[in-house]
């Protein structure tokens, strides 16, 4: 039996983001929030947060993910656009993985910045390095990947302060980088290529793929924070490199 199982690159984003997020931060906004994989790990951490996503799918694997979190009242999912969602403004803002799909990728940060309170940190993943474009990128809906210098670019056009950007999952999602897209090209079905890059955003971040998003139930004793944790401290001395193929950056909304 195949179950969903965050893959060893996904392991390293959160922990990045982790890594990255002000120690002051108790409530977030997961904006794209797909299966919930950012969120529950903020939630574990202690934080209450809000996740929002435009997949009615992506939105019901998120609530079974996230179930003891709703229960006790620390977390909630919104089917729907972000721009629409009124709710208390948060500590920090995060979306990782969705940038990339979105036409006006500047307009998309103001509006998960605009979730934040004035001080207020935004985390924006994205893929790195435009050398990695893949067979995985035209099938999920990616309109671009990024160098370091476009994100810290899109970052400051946004409209935010403090400006840095991490590479993450280095050098795990490096080595990992052509067997994954191995496994979508043969895990992928065929009307899922002939979709538009709207339709394929959609399911982007819950497509069930054996081998890199699901795996034998097994598995689960190896792909878990505790094993993996060497991975977490060795991407720490790439932070600051260039070899991303995942990048992460933050910014701060302005107190003005």
């Amino acid at each position: 039996m195949m179950i969903r199982l965050d893959p060893p690159g996904t392991f390293c984003q959160t922990a990045a983001v982790w890594d990255l997020l002000d120690r002051g931060a108790k409530t977030f906004a997961d904006v794209g929030c797909g299966g919930g994989s950012t969120s529950r790990e903020l939630c574990r951490r202690g934080l209450s947060g809000l996740g929002i996503d435009l997949s009615a799918e992506a939105v019901e694997v998120a609530r079974e993910a996230l179930a003891p979190y709703i229960a006790d009242g620390r977390y909630r999912v919104v089917h729907g656009d972000a721009r629409e969602v009124t709710s208390p403004a948060v500590d920090a803002a995060v979306s990782m993985m969705v940038a990339e799909h979105v036409p006006d990728d500047t307009g998309f940060v103001r509006t998960v910045a605009a979730l934040v309170k004035p001080g207020g940190q935004v985390i924006i993943g994205v893929p790195g390095r435009r050398d990695r474009w893949g067979y995985e990128d035209e099938v999920v809906g990616h309109l671009r990947r990024y160098e370091r210098d476009d994100l810290e670019r899109l970052l400051r056009a946004a409209g935010l302060e403090g400006v840095k950007v991490w590479s993450a999952a280095v050098p795990v999602a490096n080595l990992l980088f052509h067997v994954g897209n191995r496994m979508v090209q043969r895990g992928t079905k065929a009307e899922v290529v002939s979709q538009s890059a709207e339709q394929q955003t959609e399911t982007s971040g819950i497509r069930e793929i054996p081998w890199k998003t699901v795996f034998p139930r097994w598995c689960g004793l190896l792909l878990n924070r505790y094993t993996l944790y060497p991975l977490f401290v060795l991407q720490r001395l790439f932070y600051r490199s260039s070899l991303g193929i995942t990048l992460i950056g933050s910014g701060r909304v302005p107190r003005r």
